[in-house]
């Protein structure tokens, strides 16, 4: 079993997540706008904004074949829809549909005031991204666009063909070009704390003026994006695999501003949004928007409930309260007993690790050469000290898989199969090593502070930071543990460079491993964590993100997977399924990919129960 923690208890860890639920409870404005970051990548992190009170947004102006360049995995041939299953042929309308989730980082319905799992749980059942994700097997696929090429042989131009025919929600007419820009446009502006923010103005302009010169609308049914860098995968960028890129109805916004949007956002996704209570309990609601398009739901309504307490929500599945909940891996015989069932996604989902603060470039100007965490010893000892394997045992019931390096997947390009083979060896779990190598670093008794907080997907993640204070202590570090929202972590420690002295845990989701370079291995502004252990991260991060060739990137990023590996850089953990208890006396078939940054997705697939 787990070594006692700290005895932050389960009610205090229940606390927690009440704090969570609670912070970021309304859309919420940064205390200060986004820093301008030219160079972003492609980026679907979860990194969270900060709670504050929200400030008006400024209306913003108005303004084939996929590519052959694998987004994330080899994309299958495109088809106009996702090919039905047997039970999709169903006609059979449910009621409401129940789900009890942990709560997101932030509720809202505007994407740009978010994270990307934020967003893509919150805003994707209503907003379409113009390519669409297929349930089966991940790839990208016509969704509003019908077909995207590079006009240009530098990846610097793309020109997408939109669909015709796809109302909004309401009286709000039909989805043209004019809305792509104006949907960009908002996360580009100036209150925006999107997970998309730094990427777009790094591919179109630090200015909405900027923006709406380079996505150019060419007729009522083609856009332009004219870039400021090489772009090989803007299929990605404008999938809800990359984040917060939604289509919004640009007439809307011109009648109605920012208020009509809060009240009734018209998109044109499979739900309507109708209405939510915000904060602990509190839930968001949509309507089956009949004869849809691409995929009309198998129910009358779906309501996401914010259940903070894995017990709770557990309960509340087994009750029939809800029909589907978010429940813990060490819970799931408990759900089995009382005759639910799991289902996991279709693809590896999640990427659970540990970072390390204060890693930054000599470079950087939040560089601090005193920081432990700059000394390789410590960053090794770190990782001796954790047991992945009792982690995986107890809390994830053995459910994860090897993850040797934060970022890297074998199915993804870039991918070493030298990692693997040496794990052990180097990362394996060695507590008197781990000793050793703090007490030759001169480090020992350091003080660290690590982040207790959670994530959605991983509801284990609190009982991770706590199995990890013991670790950590019994290996002669002087570690602190503070609660707090992944919000505050977000806007206190890693935006403004300050993570020095402190350890948190992370998720991620399937997705090029560009992306995660992006927030944690860069840095400049565009980078989050900006962990460097070597700045030739930044140097093979500007090659891979620019590389229209294929073996070029792969290439770029192999050695920074390399560098990461042998420097110890992060604390990877294991790669999890995305899994959620379902009650299969009222569920039917729910078949999603697992590699959009939320919980779970393509939720208008669900069906009833035969």
């Amino acid at each position: 079993m787990l070594k006692p923690t700290i005895v932050l208890t389960i009610a205090a860890s229940l606390l927690l997540v009440v704090g969570i639920a609670c912070g970021g409870a309304e859309e919420a404005a940064p205390a200060a706008p986004a820093a301008a970051q030219p160079t972003a990548a492609p980026a679907s992190q979860q990194a969270a904004a900060p709670a504050a009170t929200e400030a008006p947004a400024a209306p913003a102006p108005s303004g084939a074949q996929a590519t052959a360049v694998p987004a994330i995995i080899a994309t299958a041939t495109p088809s106009p829809t996702n090919t039905p299953s047997a039970a999709q042929a169903s006609q059979s309308v449910g009621g409401r549909l129940k789900i009890a989730v942990t709560p997101p980082v932030q509720e809202l319905v505007r994407g740009w005031l978010g994270t990307t799992t934020s967003a893509n749980a919150q805003v994707r059942p209503f907003a379409e991204p113009l390519v669409h994700t297929d349930r089966f097997d991940g790839s990208l696929q016509p969704g509003l666009a019908t077909e995207w090429e590079i006009s240009k042989p530098d990846g610097t131009q793309w020109v997408f063909r939109l669909r015709e025919g796809v109302p909004f929600h309401g009286d709000w007419g039909e989805f043209t070009a004019h809305d792509v820009p104006h949907s960009a446009a908002m996360i580009t502006q100036e209150e925006a704390i999107a997970t998309d923010t730094g990427l777009f103005r790094g591919l179109f302009g630090q200015t909405q003026e900027e923006l709406l010169e380079n996505i150019r609308v060419v007729d009522d049914y083609t856009v332009e994006f004219n870039l400021l860098r090489p772009e090989a995968a803007m299929d990605f960028v404008v999938s809800a695999q990359q984040g917060n890129y939604f289509m919004y109805s640009k007439d809307q916004w011109d009648t109605e501003g920012f208020e009509g949007y809060i009240a009734g956002a018209a998109g044109n996704g499979p739900w309507q949004f109708e209405s939510r209570q915000l904060g602990v309990g509190g839930n968001i609601v949509y309507s089956r928007v009949e004869d849809h398009w691409r995929q009309t739901p198998h129910w009358a309504e779906l309501e996401q409930i914010n259940t903070p307490e894995p017990a709770t929500r557990l309960a509340n599945l087994l009750t029939g309260q809800v029909q589907i909940a978010e429940v813990n891996r060490d819970l799931h015989p408990e759900a089995k007993d009382g005759g639910m069932i799991i289902v996991e996604s279709e693809l590896p989902s999640i990427q659970v690790a540990f970072v390390m603060g204060g890693i930054y470039s000599p470079l950087s100007p939040y560089h601090d050469p005193t920081d432990p965490h700059l000394d390789v010893r410590v960053r090794e000892a770190i990782n001796r000290a954790i047991d992945r394997e009792e982690i995986n045992k107890e809390l994830f019931s053995g459910y994860g898989s090897p993850h040797p390096v934060w970022g890297f997947h074998p199915s993804l390009p870039g991918w070493n199969s030298r990692w693997a083979e040496e794990f052990d060896d180097k990362y394996g779990f060695d507590p008197d090593r781990a000793r050793e190598l703090i007490k030759e670093s001169g480090h020992e008794g350091y003080p660290l502070k690590l982040i207790i907080t959670q994530l959605s997907g991983v509801p284990e993640m609190i009982t991770m930071a706590e199995a990890a204070f013991t670790y950590l202590q019994d290996v002669g570090i002087d570690v602190e543990a503070e609660e707090m929202e992944w919000a505050r972590f977000r806007a206190d420690f890693y935006v403004p460079g300050n993570t020095h002295g402190t350890i948190a845990p992370i998720r991620g989701t399937l997705r090029p491993a560009e992306v995660t370079l992006r927030f944690y291995n860069v840095s400049g502004p565009e980078g989050f964590q900006r962990i460097v252990p070597d700045p030739q991260l930044d140097e093979l991060y500007a090659e891979a993100i620019s590389a229209v060739n294929p073996d070029v990137k792969s290439t770029a990023l192999r050695n920074a997977g390399d560098i990461k590996f042998d420097l110890y850089a992060e604390v990877p953990i294991v790669w999890l399924p995305s899994q959620i208890g379902v009650n299969p006396n009222e569920v039917g078939e729910f078949i999603w990919p697992g590699n959009i940054n939320t919980a779970i997705t393509h939720m208008e697939y669900i069906t009833t129960a035969q």
